[in-house]
């Protein structure tokens, strides 16, 4: 525990030695605590934190039904049976700590200054993001005893999920009034686009991804019986007029670069800078491809620009290892439509691309579904047009973030509702009972999600169990639970990943015991 709680210096040094001059413009020696200065750290911390949300979608992408093993390979071990052990997930338990601990050292050092309100807002904001992150993965962690440097807390305490989420929202709360009021001001510095990396210093738009961020956890709190007034009154007071939810996506982009420092999702699902082919042994599910297909629903606009080859991409179904199982394509990823450092649409568009934090996309499903359970008031359906709409746009869009001009974006959509035109899943005014609409909500949103936020399409499943699958099934385009699992879930799916190894060696005092990754539930799992 002391080298991600006390010993913030190590943290601060890493972090700084990490980061580039091209990429954030900074002459200052990496090395020298004396130039770990918030300006420094707020930034890179910033691009660390979209780092992570590729190494969390990456980490559950078979959990989540987005990958298979291709054929040719062997020792699949984990990855097709879920027999993983306290290894798993130890890098996105440290690598959080470690990110959030530069917030908080921007948070320290900037809080008293009125003239970096914007800063310390912001690293607030991004707090809040790195630890609601934990607690979907771990439930309870350690928060109000963690990073606080030079206190002497080597073994913090661990604070329960609902808590944690509700300490996060009172730190959402206090940045968004915080910029409000900062924003009335004259002596607030302003953030350069430099120092943004994610919304080059528009401080409207921090403070509709906070308000998003807090939507997203009030929705997963409303559905605890516990926990349901505290959600349902914290959403009812909502700002959803001046400050509203994100409209645009949040992408992080520093200047990434195919030689020097090229995307994280470019690199997990296009091609090594050198040009090789990244993990050829992972291709798309015969579950995930369905619902582009016509198996479940029809959508060859997204697909054509996320799948090498579509309609013919290589398939499998998770833990199929016979013979018959085709390898992958030897031109390149299968969720890569074109060549080494080409510009292309999709998931994986380039190396110089940018990294979603949070897509709009998500943001108008989580509307629509506070609409639909009457937690705020607006047009359900609407948002969910919206939803669609959003995801569409953002497939569409090129390493520039901008939409193909051979694309229209609109008649696509208008073609996706007519080509499932009897399906509720896509039109919105055919699903009758609230339950189905929400179906529908949560069906959109883990087709959005794929290779973008396979962690959260997880988690959304876990909270609903939507999309639909049959338990236990063996058919590949109705669960996409692994033939090989061991699980002993209903669902043959793990519930959650272990506390890494770290913990029960330095703070064993205090890390929960007992937990099971087939039986221990996340607070929001009732089922």
């Amino acid at each position: 525990m002391k080298k991600i709680y006390q010993y913030l210096a190590l943290s601060m040094a890493i972090v700084a030695a990490s980061s580039c001059k091209k990429f954030l413009d900074v002459n200052t020696n990496p090395n020298s605590l004396t130039e770990a200065t918030p300006s420094l750290i707020l930034p890179q911390a910033i691009v660390s934190a979209a780092g992570l949300s590729n190494a969390f979608s990456q980490s559950f992408n078979a959990f989540s039904g987005a990958v298979a093993n291709a054929g040719g390979y062997g020792a699949f071990g984990a990855f097709v049976t879920y027999d993983f052990g306290t290894g798993t997930g130890a890098g996105l338990w440290s690598g959080t700590y470690d990110n959030a601990n530069d917030f908080q050292y921007v948070i320290t050092e900037t809080s008293g200054d009125p003239k970096l309100a914007f800063s310390t807002a912001v690293a607030r904001i991004m707090k809040s993001f790195d630890f609601e992150r934990l607690v979907n993965q771990y439930n309870d962690v350690p928060y109000s005893d963690a990073l606080k440097a030079g206190s002497g807390v080597v073994t913090p305490k661990y604070d329960k999920g609902p808590d944690v989420y509700k300490a996060c929202i009172a730190e959402l709360d206090k940045a968004m009034a915080d910029i409000t009021t900062a924003q009335a001001s004259n002596v607030t510095n302003k953030l350069t686009a430099g120092a943004d990396p994610m919304f080059k210093g528009d401080m409207d738009l921090w403070k509709k991804f906070a308000n998003t961020v807090k939507l997203r956890m009030l929705i997963k709190m409303a559905g605890v019986p516990d926990l349901k007034t505290y959600a349902t009154t914290t959403m009812s007071s909502m700002n959803t007029t001046t400050i509203g939810f994100l409209s645009t996506d949040a992408i992080v982009n520093p200047g990434y670069e195919k030689t020097v420092r090229p995307n994280p999702v470019y690199s997990s699902l296009g091609f090594a800078s050198n040009g090789a082919v990244v993990s050829p042994s992972n291709i798309p599910t015969k579950w995930m491809y369905s619902w582009y297909t016509g198996a479940k629903l029809i959508d060859p606009g997204r697909a054509k620009v996320i799948y090498r080859g579509f309609p013919s991409t290589i398939i499998n179904q998770l833990g199929d290892e016979s013979a018959g199982v085709p390898a992958a394509a030897a031109a390149g990823s299968a969720f890569n439509t074109g060549t080494n450092a080409t510009n292309v649409l999709g998931v994986s568009k380039g190396p110089t691309q940018g990294t979603p934090v949070l897509l709009a996309a998500e943001s108008y499903f989580l509307q629509a579904e506070a609409y639909t359970y009457g937690y705020l008031s607006g047009d359900a359906a609407a948002a969910f047009k919206n939803g669609i709409t959003q995801s569409f746009t953002y497939l569409y869009k090129d390493v520039n973030n901008t939409v193909d001009p051979s694309k229209n974006v609109t008649a696509d959509v208008n073609t996706y509702l007519s080509d499932n035109s009897t399906s509720p899943l896509v039109n919105f005014a055919l699903a009758i009972s609230r339950e189905q609409k929400i179906e529908a909500i949560i069906t959109q949103k883990y087709i959005a999600l794929n290779q973008i936020a396979n962690d959260e399409a997880f988690n959304e499943f876990r909270r609903t169990t939507y999309p639909t699958i049959v338990n236990g099934s063996l058919d590949p385009i109705a669960t996409f639970a692994s033939r090989q699992s061991i699980s002993t879930h209903a669902d043959k799916l793990p519930t959650r990943i272990l506390y890494p190894q770290e913990e029960f060696n330095l703070n064993p005092s205090n890390v929960p015991g007992n937990i099971n990754k087939f039986s221990s539930l996340i607070f929001w799992d009732l089922n």
